[in-house]
């Protein structure tokens, strides 16, 4: 079929008899008297179902698109209920009061801690800290003071 054209129109036009009708062209206006616009235009049967075939692929390729954008759609607005059913939030109400109570006990801890430190300073200060080991001791103390002021 390379030979036939793939497209041909029906025009108006006289016969060969001078009659008015309609003529098979391969050119929508054959002449400046002609018309594009009146012409009918046909495809050739090969060419329209490959037209019809790549519109469809193009058609099957939209539909999987939606379905895999509605899927990730629906995912996301099922752990979205999920996340925010009332057994998860009450759950993540507990875990935060339990963890808000370790964080006091533990800011609780550190001031103790702070104090006996305090404590062990005025202890020195007060005997002098004479002597090598008490001098150790009493620069131990200092940098401990120092590591736990510097991590607060």
């Amino acid at each position: 079929m390379s030979d036939t054209p793939e497209i041909i129109y029906l025009i108006p036009g006289e016969d060969i008899d001078g009659r008015m009708g309609w003529l098979w062209c391969d050119d929508p206006a054959p002449s400046h008297d002609h018309d594009p616009a009146e012409a009918v235009k046909y495809v050739r049967a090969d060419v329209h179902q490959a037209i019809i075939d790549r519109q469809a692929k193009a058609a099957m390729a939209g539909m999987d698109a939606a379905k895999r954008g509605a899927q990730i759609m629906e995912r996301n607005a099922k752990r979205q209920l999920a996340e925010s059913s009332p057994e998860v939030l009450e759950s993540e109400r507990a875990a935060n009061a339990q963890l808000t109570q370790e964080l006091e006990q533990a800011q609780a801890r550190v001031a103790e801690l702070e104090k006996c430190l305090s404590v062990a300073h005025q202890i020195l200060d007060d005997q002098g800290a004479t002597g090598s080991l008490m001098g150790r001791f009493r620069k131990a103390l200092a940098g401990d003071a120092e590591q736990s002021g510097g991590e607060q």
